[in-house]
């Protein structure tokens, strides 16, 4: 049946998948959105339908999760019988016939997540460095289409087809900037009114997509902080220092994370570990999974930024008490 399902997290992955298909010749592309009205009606005749310019239809249907029941269960009953010369491909999250799976790797899996932007510049025809990899996964972060866009700007760049830490310094943008980090503090600290005034002042500079960014990026250190570093409620320099030497972590973050203060900072730090394991950092990991895919469907993703930071700090703040005393 020329029906694929598919399924999984990776978008850019589906997207070559049906390009793939789009550059045989003589084929006729359609595209079907989740808000198009009469779909099924649509898709029928476009099956039905042949063209005289055009040796096979290829139809795209995008985010099929968002089909309201009745409509999956018609168009289930649709594809039973699909000619030949028609290819229908469904972009979903969920498994429902038989399909390629294409998951990117979970928030907290770093290691996997280096091993997949590596596969990624090898799929782009290039050759890069260790120590890039490590550079070019600090600066973009966890966004599958931010990591293709700069992959493919590095493309563009380099006359060798291989990638240096230098090239990526040039070259790629950091969307975990240092004014991106005290918002990610204030929503792990519970700093919950100081974080949405963070976010109010930069929803006129910076885009939705990168500021869940640099959230995720924040949540994935932390997880590495509270996976390696034994719990105590002081930690001192020497904590500070050997452990920023082992996680590879710069030391005025780690410091943060663990609640040591430089004498120069004129603010509360709290001692995350007091307040975080393992198993919570993967519950906010998980949710902003969830808000990075509601933020690239939504026409203002904005609320629900905010109702995340109320989530994550409101939690915090149950356990340490007065918010007043942490600003």
């Amino acid at each position: 049946m020329p029906v694929t399902f598919l399924t999984g997290t990776s978008d850019v992955q589906k997207e070559e998948i049906v390009k793939k298909l789009l550059r045989e010749k003589d084929v006729e592309y359609v595209r079907i959105h989740p808000e198009d009205e009469d779909k099924i009606d649509f898709l029928k005749k476009a099956i039905a339908t042949r063209s005289i310019f055009s040796g096979k239809r290829v139809i795209d249907i995008l985010d099929f999760d968002s089909w309201k029941a009745q409509e999956k269960n018609q168009f289930l009953e649709l594809i039973e019988s699909v000619p030949e010369d028609v290819h229908i491909f469904v972009r979903t999250q969920k498994a429902v016939g038989k399909g390629i799976a294409l998951e990117l790797p979970k928030p907290w899996e770093s290691e996997k997540w280096i091993e997949y932007i590596e596969k990624r510049f090898r799929d782009h025809g290039l050759v890069v460095e260790k120590d890039a990899v490590q550079l070019f996964y600090s600066k973009v972060g966890q966004n599958d289409a931010l990591i293709e866009r700069e992959i493919e700007k590095l493309k563009s760049y380099t006359q060798t087809g291989k990638v240096t830490v230098q090239d990526v310094e040039e070259v790629v943008y950091s969307y975990h900037t240092p004014g991106f980090d005290e918002l990610c503090f204030a929503v792990s600290e519970g700093k919950r009114r100081y974080a949405h005034a963070l976010l109010n002042r930069f929803w006129k500079t910076s885009e939705p997509v990168a500021i869940v960014n640099a959230l995720a990026n924040h949540f994935v250190e932390l997880y590495k902080v509270v996976s390696l570093v034994p719990k105590k409620k002081v930690y001192g320099w020497t904590d500070v220092s050997n452990f920023s030497k082992q996680l590879g972590i710069a030391i005025p973050r780690l410091a943060r994370f663990l609640g040591f203060a430089f004498k120069s900072w004129n603010f509360t730090v709290v001692n995350h570990l007091l307040y975080y394991d393992s198993e919570k950092v993967k519950a906010v990991l998980r949710r902003l999974w969830e808000l990075d895919r509601t933020v690239k469907g939504e026409e203002d993703p904005k609320p629900f930024i905010h109702e995340f930071v109320e989530e994550v700090s409101t939690n915090v703040l149950a356990v340490q008490g007065n918010e007043d005393e942490l600003v």
